[in-house]
């Protein structure tokens, strides 16, 4: 009987500290247990494989399998569970063969077969389906095929009761995934993301719980922590650079689906949240490979993307026309007192709404700051990064508008970032030391995750129905009556329309009556020449009504209790015969309205005696009709008899 050799011990010199480091990364215990049995869980990630052509799988097999649970633990009762990310690497020259798998799955001991209670295969793609299915079944027994589930991409977990978002999903599946979806929503552009957390979200600065302050989303206070570290801060570049595209929005993902694990790494500095120094398996974050982690530029990718994605922008449309008069001219010089008066929560008059100057006080402006202090290493000023982020403060309808006060928001960025330490900071109370305390952990554990909002399909029916244009007045007492009005108003129904009055009433105004709507008919006994000037100024009240009992008048002009007479219509006359008018003789030329035409009638035509040769066209009543000789039809004969 084939039987697995442990790995060598750590003092031994065939140890391999790389082996037991690659190990590490392609199965690891998950740090919580699964949701759905609250049994250990394992996780093993095909793109953490390492090429075939460079790596013995018979060497590195011990060390994969020594993560497992141990012998006696198992013996004891322990059951575990395992979820294997089969998404395809990059080079797919990476993955052994089948011969491999089938060899190290008898390798696998008795119990620790036994103790499996679940194989949960993630993203796998058909073959590779068709080679696990096929392995159980020449080597394996009906109760462990029963063992393994298929499920097509990550968030299929939640159908089967373990929850993503407690799961440490390696870095490139979660990329892998992305792809995939990006793929998706270009074939349906209905696709999209089922939950909303933390970006475009109504409240973009969730409440503490138990308290009436706001505080920083995690997405803020995670990303601004990792940038902020010694070695991240001294990027070059830090926000010129952009990261890739797909891992930016698969760290969106993450965020939205409120991932709890969530690995940044950048050369020799690591950071996790929450703080899980073991990292995956014994190793710890400082361990791995920079692409197991997300790096500096797709943090600062990240934090562009949630100013971005505001669903109401620092800098509104409605504020474009202020910015350009007060601030946009080339002469006009912002003095610190002009930037206090803007940011200031209890300001008289300012173009800035109260959350864009909560969101400005509480993270951007302190956040700029501390990145231009490193300037000398990350080559960022105030200038470069208000250009980096003036088109992720506008948002609106037309891009051409945008553009041009674009200019004016980078002049009014720049001048605030400059005097943010020296002159600002300080009257607001918000230097270091605040905020500090905002990008710590919170102590309470519902303030670690921002809510999720339900049930959310854009805007609400209210919400819908307020985001148009209102017309107000501009007194004080006029505006709050409507704001009243409004707040009355329930939109589940339509109101009712107002009740139409037969008669005309005077306004209160003492402007004159609207004048009666005409009367129209298409009938043609009702139509007749217009009223006189007399009756033309007469209201609806001056026509007596008819009583509904009396019987109509056959004519408007046989009755004689009606005041309006018409003139009867005239006669309609048939208009002439252009056949019978014609000349004396065959092919004469003769003349109607001026139109000359041929006579091709070969008959004589008699002529009416009034007919005088120099008057024109005869009166068509005066002509005869021309009458044609035609052949007899023949009679019919007697039927004769057969």
């Amino acid at each position: 009987m084939r039987t697995l050799l442990p790995p060598p011990p750590t003092s031994s010199p065939d140890y391999s500290p790389d082996l037991a480091s690659l190990a590490a990364r392609i199965l690891y215990p998950n740090p919580l247990p699964s949701t759905a049995s609250n049994l250990p869980l394992y996780i093993l990630s095909a793109t953490a494989l390492p090429s075939a052509r460079s790596t013995s799988y018979d060497n590195l097999l011990p060390y994969i399998l020594a993560r497992l649970p141990s012998n006696d633990d198992l013996l004891a009762g322990l059951q575990y569970e395992i979820i294997f990310f089969a998404h395809p690497n990059e080079d797919k020259k990476k993955l052994p063969g089948w011969q491999w798998l089938v060899h190290t799955y008898g390798l696998l001991s008795r119990v620790l077969r036994k103790r499996l209670k679940k194989l949960w295969v993630v993203g796998a793609e058909r073959w590779i389906r068709v080679l696990v299915e096929g392995v159980m079944t020449v080597v394996g027994t009906v109760k462990g095929r029963r063992k393994v589930g298929f499920i097509r991409e990550v968030e299929g977990l939640e159908a089967v009761g373990v929850c993503v978002g407690e799961v440490c999903v390696p870095v490139a599946v979660w990329i892998a995934e992305q792809r995939k979806r990006r793929k998706r929503v270009d074939d349906d552009p209905g696709e999209g993301r089922s939950s909303r957390r933390a970006f475009g979200v109504r409240k973009p600065l969730p409440w503490r719980a138990g308290e009436g302050t706001v505080r920083l989303p995690r997405v803020l206070r995670e990303t601004t922590s990792f940038l902020l570290m010694d070695e991240c801060v001294k990027t070059e570049g830090l926000f010129r650079v952009n990261a890739k595209a797909v891992m930016v929005e698969a760290l969106r993902e993450m965020y939205e689906r409120g991932q709890q694990f969530v690995i940044w790494k950048e050369r020799n500095t690591a950071l996790c949240f929450p703080c899980w120094k073991e990292g995956m398996g014994n190793v710890s974050v400082e361990e791995l490979e920079d692409k197991e982690g997300f790096d500096v530029h797709a943090a600062a990718g990240l934090i562009k993307m949630w100013y971005g994605d505001l669903r109401e922008p620092l800098f509104p449309q409605t504020c474009y026309q202020a910015l350009e008069k007060f601030y946009g001219g080339a002469e006009v010089h912002l003095e610190p007192e002009q930037l206090v008066g803007m940011l200031k929560e209890d300001a008289e008059w300012t173009i800035l709404t109260p959350t864009a100057r909560k969101i400005l006080r509480m993270h951007l402006l302190p956040f700029l700051s501390r990145i231009i202090n490193f300037g000398e290493w990350n080559r960022m000023t105030a200038s470069s990064l208000a250009v980096c982020f003036a088109p992720a403060l506008l948002k609106g309808p037309d891009i051409e508008e945008d553009l041009r006060v674009m200019v004016t928001v980078r002049k009014l960025l720049e001048a605030m970032i400059s005097n943010w330490q020296k002159d600002l900071a300080p009257v607001f109370q918000s230097d270091h030391g605040p905020f500090e305390d905002q990008l710590r952990l919170p102590e309470a554990i519902a303030d670690r995750e921002d809510p999720l909002e339900e049930g959310d399909e854009g805007f609400s029916s209210r919400e819908a129905q307020m985001s148009g244009i209102m017309l107000v007045d501009n007194d004080d007492s006029a505006s709050e009556d409507a704001e009243h009005e409004v707040d009355d108003i329930h939109f589940d129904e339509p109101p009712p329309l107002p009740i139409r009055s037969a008669a005309v009433s005077h306004s209160e105004d003492g402007l004159p009556p609207l004048p009666p709507r005409p009367r129209t008919s298409s009938a043609p006994e009702d139509a007749g020449p217009p009223l006189p000037p007399r009756l033309r100024s007469c209201t609806v009240a001056d026509i007596p009504a008819t009583s509904p009992t009396s019987s109509p008048s056959p004519s408007p002009t046989n009755s004689s209790d009606n005041k309006v007479k018409r003139k009867p219509a005239p006669t309609v006359q048939p208009l002439p015969r252009y056949s019978m008018v014609v000349g004396s003789s065959s092919h004469q030329t003769a003349t109607l309205e001026h139109i000359p035409f041929y006579n091709t009638v070969e008959q004589p035509v008699e002529v009416p005696e009034n007919l005088e040769a120099d008057s024109g066209l005869p009166r068509y009543d005066s002509l005869c009709r021309t009458t044609i000789p035609r052949k007899p039809v023949p009679k019919l004969g007697p039927k004769r008899e057969e």
